[in-house]
């Protein structure tokens, strides 16, 4: 059992765990990510083909049926500026969002894709 004591988006990061080359050799490793930079960290350290998938989890209070929902993500990206960063995701459905509170950005501002879905026949 979890509970949540935070109603902010969360994230489900999973990802495959062993060799590569043998995967009957590899297990699915499934990480709860409390914060959008914290999975930004995570997909930077991380070779981005083992990742197999990532749902972003969002509170009642931004869907419109009043309930949790998910959402699966297909790309992260990383916004930066003197007036700070932000994280914004791209759905399956090819609609952007941001998870947290974004900084009125200052030109010139830096945008790098952090991590994009590897379609399972490419890994």
């Amino acid at each position: 059992m979890v509970e949540l004591t935070l109603n902010a988006p969360w994230f489900m990061l999973s990802m495959e765990v062993g060799d590569q080359g043998e995967p009957e050799h590899s297990v699915t490793q499934t990480l709860c990510i409390a914060w959008e930079y914290d999975l930004a960290d995570i997909l930077v350290s991380m070779e981005a083909a083992r990742v197999t998938g990532l749902i972003c989890m969002m509170p009642a209070s931004a869907s419109a049926s009043g309930h949790w929902t998910s959402r699966e993500i297909r790309e992260v990206w990383l916004h930066r500026s003197a007036a700070g960063r932000h994280i914004e995701l791209l759905d399956k459905t090819g609609q952007r969002f941001d998870c947290g509170l974004t900084p009125d950005h200052i030109a010139p501002v830096e945008i790098d894709l952090l991590w994009r879905v590897i379609p399972r026949r490419q890994r």
